[in-house]
């Protein structure tokens, strides 16, 4: 039963990378494997260490850091997103694009997509589930989810030649910040 929980929290938590994924591969031309590779193992281990992160620090540091764990996934995203737009819109040749070579917009599009991560960390001592194999597990999760939204955007990107991918992708990225910061706020998380 461990197991089946594991996955099915590790799924859960892996579907912002996947879409983030999604429209990072959309508005890039020109990645090699390595990217694709580098960018998955990225996002992969920043969620896997953000659990573990949320493993140690308890539920007294998470009340705090709940608090404004969807207003800091809504900046990252909305900033990165908003950039990404701006360019769109600047340049009519569809060259904007995210960098997935700067190590930093990919560690930010990673936290931005792990934050619950640590929230779901604080929780697993609570149910008695391993942390050093679910930190595995949603490793494995997110890098597979990831590299398959990279493929999954390259595909779309070519097909879709004449779509303005990075305005698309910057309203994608934005759109995922209002979503997580609407839930928290709805929710009243």
């Amino acid at each position: 039963m461990e197991i089946i929980s594991i996955l099915l929290i590790s799924v859960g938590l892996s579907m912002d990378s996947l879409a983030i994924s999604i429209a990072t591969a959309c508005s890039c031309e020109n990645k090699t494997k390595f990217t694709n590779l580098r960018f998955a193992l990225i996002l992969a281990f920043v969620q896997a260490i953000c659990i573990v992160v949320g493993w140690l620090a308890g539920s007294s540091l998470t009340k705090m850091f709940q608090q404004y764990d969807h207003w800091i996934a809504f900046a990252l995203l909305t900033i990165i997103g908003g950039k990404m737009l701006i360019d769109g819109i600047r340049k009519r040749d569809n060259t904007a694009e995210i960098n997935m070579n700067n190590f930093f917009v990919v560690v930010g599009l990673g936290i931005a997509t792990s934050i619950d991560a640590v929230v779901v960390g604080v929780s697993l001592p609570f149910a008695g589930i391993n942390i050093w194999l679910t930190a595995l597990i949603v490793f494995f999760t997110t890098f597979t989810l990831s590299y398959l939204g990279l493929i999954s955007g390259n595909f779309l990107r070519k097909k879709f030649k004449r779509l303005p991918v990075e305005i698309i992708g910057g309203l994608f990225l934005i759109g995922i910040g209002i979503k997580v910061l609407l839930e928290h706020l709805i929710n009243g998380c």
